[in-house]
């Protein structure tokens, strides 16, 4: 489903509340009894000042946005994310809002109706991960998805559980943090941006999220399990670092291009 997609880029974006002049590795695992859901994404990201750049080094087939050929970068002075094509030689600018409702896109053919909603946390012991003392906590969501496509109608019932351990000492934390905490983080699609701001409501506070582990089952209406997938999020290798002032810039001669939707051009996210 592609809203598992717009909440794996919600992930991705709560990962980049970071502090200066570093850099690590972040490995995002999916395991699902649906193949085309199961894949890895790797990436090394760097940051320093505010700015942060993200490449690819492991991605699931073919994306215009997950890019081996590229790499993502954010400027804190614009508040922009710039995707960067390298082998195309172009860049794309987009807000935070506008990265979230490009997976949103999908809206205009696709109704959604979410129902039942339930979001609960809970607190468990803290826990070290990578030498940092980490807040612990287990969300659970259920609810009811409905979904129609043309003269498709599907009803699923959603269970997951998603367990967070995030370091709220980490150096210069706040820095980055502010940024994203005042973003709203909406689709446009009003009862997944609903079900969003539930979840991320229980994260606020919690640190830096350096492992998430996301187990979902996905049932059909006589609660037979459809798809059942686990993903698993880590950061590794933090180090310290410092970088020329030429490397969060976009390089000379790269071309600005629209974002899909604006000139006619097609998205696919994965």
């Amino acid at each position: 489903m592609k809203k598992i997609s717009l909440l794996l880029i919600v992930s991705l974006l709560l990962t980049y509340t970071v502090f200066a002049g570093v850099q690590w590795t972040t490995t995002i695992t999916t395991k699902s009894t649906d193949k085309k859901a199961t894949g890895q994404i790797i990436s090394e990201v760097s940051a320093e000042k505010g700015n942060l750049k993200q490449a690819f080094t492991s991605v699931p087939g073919k994306s215009m946005v997950y890019m081996k050929e590229g790499y993502w970068l954010f400027k804190a002075d614009k508040e922009l994310i710039y995707i960067v094509n390298d082998k195309e030689k172009t860049y794309m600018a987009l807000s935070l809002d506008d990265l979230l409702q490009m997976a949103g896109m999908f809206g205009q053919l696709v109704k959604m109706e979410i129902t039942n909603q339930s979001v609960n946390a809970e607190v468990l012991p803290a826990e070290t991960v990578l030498g940092f003392s980490c807040n612990h906590i287990k969300i659970t969501s259920d609810y009811t998805m409905k979904v129609k496509f043309l003269f498709i109608k599907k009803t699923m019932t959603i269970h997951e559980v998603k367990e967070i351990w995030a370091a709220p000492e980490m150096t210069g934390l706040t820095e980055i943090n502010k940024v994203f905490l005042k973003k709203n983080f909406k689709t446009g699609i009003a009862d997944l941006d609903t079900m969003i701001q539930k979840q991320m409501a229980l994260q606020k506070n919690l640190g830096f999220p350096l492992k998430t582990i996301t187990h979902q089952t996905q049932m059909g209406k006589k609660g037979k399990v459809d798809v059942e997938s686990t993903t698993t999020m880590e950061v590794t290798d933090i180090k310290a670092a410092s970088f020329p002032a030429s490397f969060f810039e976009i390089p000379a001669g790269y071309k600005e291009i629209n974002m899909p939707g604006e000139g006619g051009g097609k998205l696919k996210l994965f």
